[in-house]
């Protein structure tokens, strides 16, 4: 297959073309989760793509994966309607290379070490930090191809009480909603977020007409007090749960449907609590900062699929303490230094059902630093280090450089950075999963990458066009794959190497006062250990969106499309006959949201998905969600 280059983007955003505009929100003025302290927008030298929780619930965004579907880098795979199984794979990487955090607390899988992110609503969002790159060097295993950090609304800093709610019905016999209470008195503050969600849904398979519905329901707490103007106490606590039906694939030998979806009673439900407790002090005015954190994530997975139960699960238990040191030095003009040192400890403990009796535990203690360097030259400079001891794998050294440079008189910015990612393997890899035919290996080792980025940001007419292209490239060693052996498969760790390179393109153009316009594009070739292209990562993918806002600003209408390329998938056959690889057609879907404030308090909205009905699938055999139309109510009272 002939790898071509993605040179028209990069040439296309050398010209300040109105049509190329972009996407989702601009960096905001500080970044919580791309370094181990909070720094600058301008100071960062990773891709990073933040998500503002007011901006996408104005837009009448209902999930954060419909959110992700706009950011470059982003490959997303739903198995059907809302609730069912959604990945994200970033930069052409795996879905268990990706780091997910909420509030702090990683809540990747402990099965195998992935995040769905079925039914993540929007409701309890402040923001979303998408940091694309290695950067283990700052989190370690899973943090391979990059992070996705979640800040739930806290309430802190308000000054009266905030009340906003939601309600909408639809397509599918669908309803659902939520509300977030925050607030502040003196010290205290705090913030409530509940959201639920119900739909009939509608057939995953190819044949029949049982459809496969699904309800979920979050609720979420943050609570904190400034003890004194050095001390603050925080914790917060997520509690989710959902079940959803869905349809088994056909495994019995013989049939002429083998390998394919169809309808059956199955279903899968979840539930999962994820807390944190944490302390904050900070002396000499602030250029000593300490911070200690205890967190839990607890989950259970349970699963039938028309003839066999599954259940498994457990607990991932973590304490860190950080302390970051803030100084300043005149040597070359005046500098800003800025040192953080990490000490983490992390204990898991896995259970299955089709283990009975046993638990599994793996241990991984940690040590990182990093230093960050401010010139006078608008340069920001930043290393990072990393030593974990892991048991039951080998220890690993991560690292990660990164640099941002800014060029005030053409408007542009420089960013680039260059990592390890590590990954350990998950349960199910080491143990094996007979009900997914997958054998036991204990040998299995971490698989290790190293990758780089160079990116170009620039600002056309004093703002209202900004642009990013960002350049990619990692190869993997002793990466994780599938062997199949007969009927089964065994993971192992490839002798060969395996490599990502894209390109990503993003751009806002605010044309005027009240249109804006967003697009983003890009491109990933992902090769396996053999060089053949990865299965469900589409070399082309990208989004586009109008907004126009009524002359009193009382009304919005948005209409996008997102589209993801032809991509390979894979089909299981019959024993002795191997898998084979199928190909998914592309497919572009069009979405639209109208919205209008009857009062300064209240809004009406309607949301049309897929508005052309496009029959499509996104992983082979799954249908995608059809047509459907949804209307709701929005109510804000209290603090803006």
């Amino acid at each position: 297959m002939a790898r071509t280059k993605p040179l028209l983007p990069l040439l296309l955003l050398t010209i300040p073309d109105p049509l190329l505009a972009q996407t989702v929100t601009e960096l905001p003025q500080v970044v919580i989760s791309a370094n181990q302290f909070p720094l600058e927008a301008t100071r960062v030298g990773s891709a990073v793509t933040v998500l503002e929780g007011d901006k996408l619930r104005a837009e009448n965004v209902p999930t954060l994966a419909d959110a992700l579907r706009t950011v470059p880098g982003i490959a997303l795979h739903q198995s059907g309607p809302r609730g069912t199984l959604t990945e994200v794979r970033m930069r052409g990487a795996e879905a268990n290379h990706l780091l997910v955090l909420i509030d702090g607390i990683e809540v990747n899988a402990l099965a195998d070490s992935r995040f769905d992110f079925a039914d993540f609503s929007v409701e309890e969002i402040e923001r979303v930090e998408v940091i694309r790159g290695p950067q283990s060097g700052i989190y370690g295993s899973n943090a391979h191809a990059g992070v996705i950090s979640v800040i739930t609304r806290s309430g802190k800093g308000l000054k009266k009480p905030r009340f906003d709610a939601r309600v909408e019905g639809g397509s599918m016999n669908s309803y659902g909603g939520g509300f977030n209470l925050s607030s502040a008195v003196g010290p205290v503050y705090g913030s409530v977020t509940f959201s639920g969600h119900e739909s009939d849904g509608y057939n995953i398979s190819r044949f029949g007409s049982e459809r496969d519905g699904s309800r979920a329901a979050t609720a979420t707490g943050k609570f904190g007090i400034d003890v004194s103007e050095f001390l603050n106490i925080e914790g917060v606590v997520r509690y989710t749960d959902r079940t959803v039906g869905n349809d088994p694939q056909d495994f019995t030998s013989g049939s002429p449907t083998y390998g394919i979806v169809l309808d059956g009673p199955g279903w899968t439900k979840y539930e999962s609590l994820a807390a944190r407790v944490g302390a904050t002090l900070k002396l000499f005015d602030e250029r000593w900062v300490q911070t200690v954190n205890a967190k839990l994530f607890d989950e259970t997975l349970a699963s039938n699929d028309g003839m066999f139960d599954t259940e498994l699960g457990g607990k991932r238990h973590s304490l860190d303490y950080k302390s970051t040191f803030h100084f300043d030095t005149d040597l070359a003009g005046g500098e800003r230094h800025t040192v953080s040192i990490l000490a983490d400890h992390r204990r898991e403990d896995f259970f299955a059902s089709y283990l009975p009796g046993m638990t599994f535990e793996k241990k991984r203690a940690g040590l990182a630093g990093e230093y960050v360097l401010d010139l006078p030259t608008h340069t920001t400079l930043s290393g990072a280090l990393r030593h974990d001891w892991n048991d039951p794998f080998q220890d690993a050294l991560t690292w990660r450089l990164a640099l941002s440079q800014r060029l005030p008189a053409t408007g542009s910015r420089i960013h680039a950075s260059v990592g390890k990612g590590i990954t350990d393997p998950d349960h199910m890899e080491v143990l094996g999963y007979p009900a997914f035919f997958i054998l036991p290996n204990p040998d299995l080792q971490p698989e290790s990458s190293v990758g780089w980025d160079v990116g170009l940001e620039q600002t056309f007419w004093g703002g209202r066009l900004v642009t990013d292209v960002t350049y990619f490239s990692t190869v993997f060693r002793d990466k994780i794959e599938a062997s199949f052996v007969g009927p089964n498969t065994l993971y192992v760790n490839t002798p060969g190497k395996a490599t990502r390179e894209g390109v990503e393109v993003s751009g806002t153009l605010h044309a005027t006062e009240n249109v804006s316009l967003a697009l983003t594009y890009t491109y990933t070739d992902a090769r396996n250990s053999v060089n053949d292209p990865e299965f469900r990562r589409p070399p082309h993918s990208g989004s586009a969106q109008i907004t126009f806002l009524s002359p009193d600003r009382r009304g919005r209408a948005t209409i996008g499309a997102t589209y993801n390329g032809t991509r390979r998938d894979i089909r299981f056959n019959d024993f002795p006959a191997p898998n084979s690889f199928v190909v998914i057609p592309a497919a572009t879907v069009v979405w639209a949201n109208v919205s209008y404030d009857v009062t300064d308090s209240a809004t009406l909205y309607a949301r049309v998905e897929n508005l052309f009905d496009h029959r499509y699938e996104e992983i082979f055999s799954y249908r995608a969600q059809p047509f459907a139309a949804f209307a709701g109510l929005r109510v804000k009272l209290g603090a803006e």
